[in-house]
């Protein structure tokens, strides 16, 4: 066993990215190291030449960091200082480096790093002699004492701890009834294993991308443990260690809970624990991440294309790349345009990037923004997004790529800098790579302080490290939302209308509304034009196109911003009438509507392709699936091709069957943990199928597959649908299908393994005239449902509803307005 000389808490002031209040200043890192080696030769003559003189170590640790060494980790820093401790010598065989920052976190003791590194390691050879290595091949002694270095590593011979030391978080915690009064302080303390790097250079940490900082784990579980109230310690720290792993991609965790109040005569009483990634494992359909978007959906943008029943073929070159090829990379781009029509301009951008860019394939978009010109504030708003882009072009090449596509669609690169352009592609991000050259800065170089680029990409990606700033992309969004004092000039809307159907197509046709509970001021009203004889409500009454147009035109003098046209039934039991029939219901009602030049937005309420196809042509602009695109499994990438805004519903079987799907046990009871998982699967498959973030608009599906209790509760819990985490419904019993560990607490969070967050997606409530309404109200009649269905539309906006789907037009949009005044 080797011999130790050891710096017990040498305290240091040294620059590592920004602090706790996100400022460059001067930290404290207090170190403790431990240098591996051999005395015997000290102890013998009595003599430091015979040892590692601690005072040289710590005046190398000192030096460095005083020094302007541009680390911007606490992982990174820590390397060097092994670096620094073992080169004091030639007789130091190993280091073990604890660095620790007592300012790292605000309510933390502190935030360190623990390693331990061989000289092989740090310099890959025992010696600074290749010549003398290679003549100690055959010292048995030598050969013995670096083998005995290595083990004395232990486990961290082969992974790297960061630890959260004492993180003081207030909770409600404890099965006794006194203690569900009060908060308790809990002090929690998480160790990060990790795999050790094998580079061995400086700033390994500082540029290796990884999904997780210290200070985004601190977060998350900050944010958790307030929100929950678990009755046991030991619930407790297994959700945190379930949130730190799959909320954060940490591979492994130990977790230590002490509760200081627990035992009187004790410090604390506490659990600590270990777990990592297979103790939380789930359906890799699931949690694979995103999926690569379906090219051939969206290859083409022609205005009116007709629907084949097979999707347009894609580009043979785009096809061909490989996620696991090693030189493919992720490029973060951004888009922008306010000439034209401004959202035809980013669909078209789009296709162009999934069908025009070399080597490259589109796997993820953002939400649409509405957002102020900066620079040149005297022209027209622009609409921002971005996606992620897949390539095997090098940065410049893709830049050279991107100028291509931009000159391609119009853009005049000999106009005013920063002025009004119909498309703007910028490279925020490839990979986590830093550079500058005079064509190109990557991170892009005035990210930091442009809302409209970072708001975006944080919709796809908020943990990509920015090295020169030393900041997340979420790290630099929060920043700038809520300390720079920019003005919130950036706002998510959604489509409601892709083009203009009666004047020239370079004239802005689309419509966007912000459907976001925090901007929005005015619920939007959908009324429902039935063209059936059988609806449950008001089925027969508007069967012909001159009724029918008339009716549409009722609407819309009551105010309807959206009319739903339907020409199949889908009340519990209807049967089908076809394809054929349905078109005949509905195209000709849309053509007529357009024909008299009213450019209001036109859904069709239907779930066969070739009918939405049929009335995309004669002039919708909206496609409303009540299955989701589960029906016809040519939906997705006829919606993806056109791309139109897609309501997707939650429904289980046909309006046949549908009426007996109303069991949610699988989900102990919880009718909206079960809707929030089956929609997020359907959400999952549109992205999936090429539909851009933005287009999509959920619905819970009132009435379907849900009986009259179940749809008071999805109105009572609206909220929730969208909401990043729920709680287990009240009562609910402890789910452990999943076995072991992860188990539901009725007073914790639910580990839901959703496809995909439905955070921020705006949401539809139909409840009109329901039949839940006239139990509720023994309205037999659905016509007497008005002002049941008030209390309903009441329920759905203080939920968060952006759109409600509505009979009884002018009587609801009076209800609307007060509720907004009320709740917006």
């Amino acid at each position: 066993m080797a011999d130790k000389i050891i710096l017990r808490d040498l305290q240091v002031r040294t620059i590592l990215g920004n602090d706790s209040w996100e400022r460059k200043k001067l930290q404290p890192v207090v170190i403790t190291a431990e240098i591996h080696t051999s005395i015997a030769m000290a102890g013998k003559e009595d003599k430091l030449t015979g040892s590692v003189h601690y005072g040289m170590a710590c005046k190398r640790v000192m030096k460095l960091a005083e020094s302007n060494h541009g680390i911007l980790s606490l992982e990174a820093f820590t390397e060097e200082v092994a670096r620094a401790c073992i080169d004091v010598t030639g007789s130091g065989l190993a280091v073990y480096v604890y660095a620790r920052n007592p300012r790292a976190l605000l309510h933390a003791e502190y935030a360190g790093v623990e390693i331990y590194r061989t000289r092989k390691d740090l310099f890959g050879s025992w010696t600074n002699d290749s010549t003398e290595e290679e003549n100690m091949q055959e010292a048995g002694s030598a050969i013995a004492a670096r083998a005995a270095a290595v083990d004395a590593g232990g486990v961290l011979k082969s992974e790297d701890n960061l630890v959260i030391k004492h993180l003081s978080l207030s909770t409600i915690i404890g099965i006794n009834l006194w203690e569900r009064h009060y908060k308790q302080v809990l002090n929690i303390s998480l160790t990060i294993h990790t795999a050790r790097s094998t580079e061995g250079t400086v700033g390994v940490h500082d540029k290796t991308s990884r999904p997780w900082t210290y200070r985004k784990v601190a977060d998350e579980v900050t944010e958790m443990v307030e929100k929950t109230s678990y009755r046991t310690v030991e619930a407790l720290a297994i959700a945190i260690a379930r949130t730190a792993i799959k909320q954060c991609k940490v591979p492994k965790l130990t977790v230590r809970v002490e509760k200081p109040s627990a035992v009187v005569f004790a410090a604390c009483s506490a659990v600590e624990i270990t777990r990592s990634v297979d103790d939380f494992s789930t359906s890799s359909a699931l949690t694979s991440g995103v999926a690569s978007l379906n090219l051939s959906a969206v290859a083409s943008v022609a205005p009116t294309p007709q629907h084949s029943g097979s999707p347009v073929t894609g580009s043979s070159v785009v096809a061909a790349i490989n996620d696991a090829d090693a030189d493919t990379h992720s490029a973060y781009i951004a888009l922008g345009s306010n000439i034209g029509d401004r959202l035809a301009n980013l669909h078209q951008a789009l296709v162009y990037l999934n069908t025009d860019l070399p080597q490259s394939r589109l796997v993820d978009t953002s939400f649409l923004y509405e957002t102020a010109p900066m620079y040149m504030t005297d022209q027209p708003l622009f609409l921002n997004a971005a996606c992620k882009v897949q390539t095997k072009l090098e940065p410049l090449m893709l830049l050279e790529e991107l100028k291509r596509i931009e000159a391609k669609m119009g853009r005049d690169f000999t106009a005013i800098r920063n002025g009004p352009r119909p498309i703007d592609l910028d490279i925020l991000f490839y990979d986590e790579l830093s550079m500058e050259t005079e064509k190109l800065t990557i991170p892009h170089a005035l990210l930091h302080e442009r809302r409209f680029q970072l708001g975006p990409l944080c919709d796809i990606n908020t943990d990509l490290m920015h090295h020169r700033l030393g900041r997340t992309s979420g790290a630099l969004n929060r920043h700038l939302t809520t300390h720079s004092g920019a003005p919130n000039d950036i706002v998510k809307v959604t489509p409601l209308k892709t083009r203009n159907h009666t004047q020239s197509s370079d004239v802005e046709g689309s419509v966007v509304k912000t459907l976001s509970p925090d901007t929005q001021k005015k619920t939007v009203a959908m009324g429902i034009l039935n063209c059936t004889p059988d609806s449950f409500s008001d089925g027969g009454q508007h069967d012909s196109v001159v009724r029918a147009v008339e009716h549409a035109q009722e609407l819309l003098s009551s105010g309807a911003d959206i009319i739903d046209i339907g020409g199949q039934s889908t009340r519990p039991g209807a049967t089908q009438v076809g394809v054929e029939a349905e078109i005949e219901r509905v195209v000709p009602v849309i053509k007529r509507i357009r024909e008299l030049g009213i450019e209001v937005p036109i859904s069709v309420d239907t779930f066969h392709a070739d009918v939405a196809a049929a009335a995309l042509d004669a002039g919708a602009d909206i496609v409303n699936d009540v299955t989701g695109g589960h029906f016809d499994s040519q939906m997705l990438a006829l919606v993806a091709q056109r791309q139109c805004p897609f309501i997707i519903m939650h429904m289980r079987g046909n309006p046949s069957t549908m009426t007996t799907l109303n069991d949610y046990s699988e989900y102990d009871g919880d009718v909206i943990r079960g809707t929030r998982f089956e929609l997020a699967q359907r959400v999952r498959a549109a992205l999936d199928a090429g539909i851009p973030r933005w287009n999509i608009i959920l619905d819970p599906g009132i009435g379907f597959a849900k009986e009259g209790v179940q749809n008071f509760e999805v109105l009572r819990r609206l909220s929730e649908l969208t909401a990043r985490h729920i709680r287990a419904a009240s009562g609910a019993a402890i789910h452990p299908s999943t076995g072991g560990d992860n188990q539901d607490s009725e007073e914790g969070l639910i580990d839901e393994n959703l496809a995909t967050e439905l955070v921020d997606y705006p949401v539809l409530v139909g409840s009109s005239r329901k039949r839940f309404i006239g139990h509720a109200t023994g309205r037999t009649d659905a016509k007497d449902r008005v002002w049941g269905t008030a209390a309903t539309v009441t329920a759905a906006i203080q939920g968060g509803a952006g759109i409600v789907r509505v009979h009884d037009v002018a009587e609801m949009v009076d209800v609307a307005r007060v509720s907004d005044h009320i709740y917006r």
